[in-house]
């Protein structure tokens, strides 16, 4: 009975150690479900089959039509007026961006969404978790530690009697041996107590050990006898493997890399924000274009439908002016089918980066920008921002810590040159009896007493392994101190670049938007001049589609460099380190200044960022 309960203790012991909660199973199916259903909803694009003959672009006026060409008025305003009631969007030009299936969102809304939501920010953000369960793992190494060690010592060994013998203690005098023919012993031992490792290096231990010995043939006096201990002991280093610093080094190690995890995860936040201000930015160009094709063509269309029924009709103009105008409508088309599917591309990009649950990526939903560029000059002084970065930027955080964890490495290493010096100790109080409590009775008696001192000392001759343990740590240290140095040069050119390429979108956006000025005039000159009655000729067709091409590709120069330049900026806060700030996002880390506490362990980083600051 006893030994069942001794032995369910044992497991009951075991399984709490053990009692942790699993996870939920891993579906891969649960997880893709949102996409899959979403995607359902998706329309297949319409393909058209490829035309194996010439096309008109305006199928009611095709070459050959038996029109009364009095019906058709020569005039260019009423070419303009039936123009109007032509469709306006061919199949060819793609599906259109429909109203009823966008959303407009503001820059601000999509990146609080994606820091909540966002997949790779959230698997970024496992890793502090797993590296703080490491620091745990190193701090438990110094809890106390229960202990049972239950054992049964048996000995049956057959001796040749005559031979082998003892001193028989019954004996008169007690020197008359007997022969021994088998040894019958039996010891059952039980110990149990704690254990714990010191942060000092130390190992001390306090345990109670009861022993119960029967000897055949008889060795002692007493047989059958109960021997009740109570132990101290303890070992202590006190040169190599001695004091806090050195045998925490883990711990400390553990701690910056945690910290280092921690910065990696705030840098995913980060470079997932400045990606989300740069697609928004792109989808903001990507509908200029859309904007400037769809204008760019139902220009060109209004003068296509004009040289077609100039054409038609045998007026100002030939069969080689109306295929100008025809082949351009074409080949403006194929850039709006391209210019449209772009915009649904950075669409699914952002929708990815945020990962909202409302707005899978496969939906029919199409996002586009609802605030306005910023269009006003803004000014840097460079060295403040330099300053900013510097206090600010990430990589220099984590590299100073990674330069503190090789700092407590060089320690350790130094320690490792020392001798191994050690101090054993041990005290118990014995008692001894025939019966279990006579012998813990007897145990607390004055002379029971039983300590040992001690010290073990170890010199290894040439200690080469220590010198080459420490040679490669201090190399290793001036290794960090050297990459310190060289990521400080590079957030500093980082800075540098980014204020310049600010200065430098905002002359291109000045320049283009002048440009975009002449080229209106130029087209809006050429116009006039056809609409007062100039003959149609290839030359003068081919210099008005070229106008509108120049006038298009002018306001696609203004809109990329509107895009670049709010662009810019958001990349000089993400090189800064404070795109965060700069969004409105605070991380659970940050710390409001009155909420922190007043005092702190060690002083603050310099270059660390100030929510991962040690706090004061």
């Amino acid at each position: 009975m006893g030994k069942g309960v001794a032995v369910a203790s044992v497991l009951s012991l075991a399984l709490w150690g053990c009692n942790i909660s699993q996870p939920p199973p891993f579906d891969p199916r649960e997880i893709q479900r949102a996409e899959r259903v979403r995607s359902s909803d998706v329309q297949a694009a319409r393909l058209y089959p490829l035309s194996t003959t010439r096309e008109s672009p305006f199928p009611e006026t095709q070459p050959g039509d038996t029109t009364n060409p009095a019906d058709v008025s020569s005039t260019a305003n009423q070419d303009a007026a039936t123009a109007a009631t032509l469709p306006t969007t061919a199949p060819s030009t793609g599906r259109a961006i429909i109203p009823n299936e966008t959303v407009r969102m503001p820059l601000q809304e999509i990146i609080q969404r994606a820091a909540m939501y966002s997949a790779e920010v959230r698997v970024a953000g496992y890793d502090p978790a797993i590296a703080e369960t490491r620091i745990t793992e190193y701090e438990a190494r110094y809890d106390p530690i229960f202990f049972f060690n239950p054992k049964m010592d048996r000995q049956n060994d057959r001796t040749p009697g005559s031979v082998t013998s003892i001193p028989d203690p019954t004996a008169a005098g007690g020197f008359r041996s007997i022969p021994i023919d088998v040894e019958n012993n039996t010891i059952y031992t039980a110990e149990a107590g704690m254990r714990q490792y010191l942060p000092s290096g130390g190992q001390i231990s306090l345990s109670y050990q009861m022993q119960n010995s029967d000897y055949i043939p008889r060795r002692y006096l007493r047989n059958n006898y109960f021997d009740s201990q109570v132990k101290l002991q303890l070992n202590q280093p006190l040169l190599r493997e001695f004091g806090y610093e050195v045998n925490w080094a883990r711990i400390t190690i553990a701690r910056n890399d945690q910290r280092i995890s921690l910065l990696d995860f705030r840098k995913s936040l980060e470079d997932n924000t400045n990606e989300l201000e740069k697609d928004y930015w792109q989808l903001f160009e990507a509908m200029r274009e859309v904007q400037i094709q769809e204008r760019l063509l139902e220009g060109t269309r209004d003068l296509g439908q004009i040289l077609w029924r100039q054409f038609i009709v045998g007026g100002q103009a030939t069969e080689v002016e109306a295929s100008q105008a025809a082949a351009q409508i074409r080949t403006r088309e194929a850039v709006l089918v391209r210019a449209r599917a772009r915009v649904r591309d950075i669409s699914d990009d952002i929708k990815r980066r945020m990962n909202d649950p409302s707005l899978p990526v496969a939906s029919n939903i199409t996002i586009l920008p609802a605030d306005d560029p910023n269009i006003t000059p803004i000014r840097f002084d460079l060295q403040d921002q330099i300053d900013t970065a510097m206090n600010n930027r990430l990589e220099l955080g984590q590299q100073q810590l990674r330069v503190d964890s090789a700092e407590v490495a060089s320690k350790v290493a130094l320690n490792g040159l020392w001798p191994k010096l050690d101090f054993v100790s041990s005290v118990a109080l014995q008692g001894l009896s025939s019966n279990l409590s006579n012998a813990i009775s007897d145990q607390f008696g004055d002379t029971h007493l039983i300590f040992s001192l001690g010290f073990q000392l170890e010199i290894p001759l040439g200690n080469r392994e220590a010198r080459a343990i420490l040679r490669r740590a201090q190399l290793q240290r001036m290794q960090a101190v050297e990459e310190y140095r060289n990521i400080a040069a590079k957030v500093s050119q980082d800075v540098s670049i980014d204020v310049r390429e600010i200065d430098t979108t905002w002359g291109e956006l000045r320049a283009h938007r002048q440009a975009r000025y002449h080229f209106e005039a130029q087209l809006q000159g050429l116009i006039n001049r056809r609409v007062g009655g100039v003959q149609f000729t290839p030359e003068s067709v081919q210099l008005e589609l070229d106008a509108q091409e120049r006038l298009a590709q002018s306001q696609r120069d203004e809109a990329n460099a509107v895009a670049a330049y709010n662009t810019a900026v958001a990349k000089l806060e993400h090189d800064k380190g404070t795109i965060l700030r700069y969004n409105n996002i605070l991380m659970v880390e940050d710390r409001p200044a009155w909420n922190l506490p007043k005092t702190a362990p060690n002083p603050p980083l310099k270059h660390l960022p100030q929510d991962l600051r040690p706090q004061r």
